[in-house]
């Protein structure tokens, strides 16, 4: 059953593919179909609250477009409202391929060691590092950079905090992270002209949380000095850097003048170069051997990730059609008509709060982006953007069914809750503060 998934979701994706280079009729019903087919799959394997949530939008859905006898034009954007970002979280990670067949990571080690004395530059470095790595290997990067710094014994009191704040730091901006893609393809909006504005949101947050860290956390923190040598390649790092520089430059260069949906052309690109990057280190065989093992594996691995992801944009749709999207619109129209200060700092409360109670981020998300206009709100829709993805980054870092925590929690052996509480929500109520007058100062000033 799982090699028919595997092979299933692979086939979803290049049919969905093609369809954006051949107009035709046959082909949209055949991904669509086959999208209907991986999100029932998806509820079967999934696990725990993520496959809860996920039936019950799926039966509420159902039942909504039953009863008010919709035409199967609905039911199909429903059902591949979010197909597009099914295409990044499957074809993303293959960048993990070179990543490891080049043994970054044991190299830059040897870099992270320089600091062990020092611990804000420790912990700098360190978000530096999710800023290099996790761009293009998503949740990834947590494995990748808790296996570089394995044997510096660094204390769970710091990696706790910087492992969540590290990668949700490039929720705001990178283009290969689903929560971007999510919101900029909903809003219509070119990634080339919001990534300068995510920068922006993730500069702050790697800022503050240095800063909070320094001044408040550090002391608190019992470190020790371990005698670490490894080997220091600057040319590895370079290359990695590089590469990253490459890949994300490609997007912003190639959108504006290739008009095909933009998950297709990162997917497109992310093959490419993942493949002449492996053929650079001299692993091409390697790198295919390896790409046909992360196929077998897309399922169960992923499930979650697919299910929430189908099962939101559904419900998102089958909402729009509802009553229930003019109350969520007056909501937060009378945050805007009190102040557009208030419906910021709000609407990143709320799907915090959300969150840390186990409603997944994607699911609120996609619901405000179904159904509230920031025309509407009075707000450029920058701002709406910038709004929504501090919210994501936020909540991210509050969540116990997002899979930053559990990843965390089980490389840390800690409690989630610890990990969220005593670690992070300090940071989570300043970045929301922070956050809140960046983005409503770009609202007065500059949007």
């Amino acid at each position: 059953m799982r090699a028919l998934l595997n092979g299933l979701i692979v086939a979803l994706i290049f049919v969905f593919t093609i369809g954006q280079f051949m107009d035709l009729s046959l082909i949209t019903v055949i991904y669509t179909v086959l999208t209907a087919f991986i999100m029932v799959a998806s509820l079967f394997f999934s696990k725990g609250l993520p496959k809860i949530l996920g039936m019950i939008m799926v039966v509420i859905g159902t039942l909504t477009l039953v009863f008010q006898q919709q035409p199967l034009d609905i039911w199909a954007e429903g059902l591949t409202k979010n197909l597009p970002l099914i295409c990044l979280i499957v074809v993303v990670p293959v960048l993990g391929i070179p990543i490891g067949l080049g043994n970054y990571h044991q190299q830059i080690a040897g870099f992270t060691a320089r600091f062990q004395d020092k611990p804000q530059f420790l912990y700098l470095f360190i978000s530096g590092l999710f800023s290099l790595i996790a761009p293009i290997t998503n949740v990834g990067s947590i494995f990748i950079i808790d296996a570089m710094l394995e044997k510096l014994k660094l204390p769970n009191a710091l990696l706790g905090r910087v492992y969540v704040r590290g990668i949700t730091s490039v929720h705001t901006w990178s283009p290969y992270f689903a929560s971007v893609f999510l919101v900029v393809y909903s809003l219509q909006i070119p990634i080339y002209q919001y990534l300068p504005y995510g920068l922006l949101l993730s500069f702050f947050q790697v800022l503050t949380a240095f800063l909070i860290f320094k001044y408040v956390e550090m002391r608190h923190i019992q470190f020790h000095s371990i005698d670490f040598q490894a080997d220091q390649n600057r040319k590895k790092l370079l290359e990695l850097i590089l590469a990253i520089l490459m890949l994300t430059g490609l997007i912003f260069l190639l959108e504006p003048f290739i008009d095909i949906n933009v998950s297709v052309l990162i997917s497109l690109i992310v093959l490419i170069c993942a493949f002449v990057w492996g053929t650079y280190l001299g692993f091409s065989k390697h790198f295919l051997r390896e790409l046909n093992n992360y196929r077998k594996t897309i399922f169960p691995k992923r499930a979650n990730e697919v299910n929430l992801l189908l099962t939101a944009g559904f419900f998102g749709v089958v909402l729009s059609h509802t009553r229930i999207s003019d109350y969520i619109q007056q909501v937060w129209g009378s945050l805007a008509s009190v102040s557009v200060l208030l419906l910021i700092f709000m609407t990143i409360v709320i799907v915090s709060c959300l969150s840390f109670i186990g409603v997944h981020q994607i699911v609120t998300i996609s619901t405000i982006v179904a159904t509230v206009s920031y025309d509407d709100l009075g707000i450029h829709v920058i701002t709406m953007a910038m709004m929504l993805l501090s919210a994501w980054a936020v909540s991210t870092s509050l969540s116990p069914v997002s899979p930053i925590m559990p990843i965390v929690s089980g490389l840390l052996k800690e409690n989630v809750y610890k990990i969220i509480v005593r670690w992070n929500l300090l940071y989570a109520v300043v970045i929301s503060i922070v956050h809140t007058i960046i983005i409503y100062l770009f609202h007065l000033f500059i949007l």
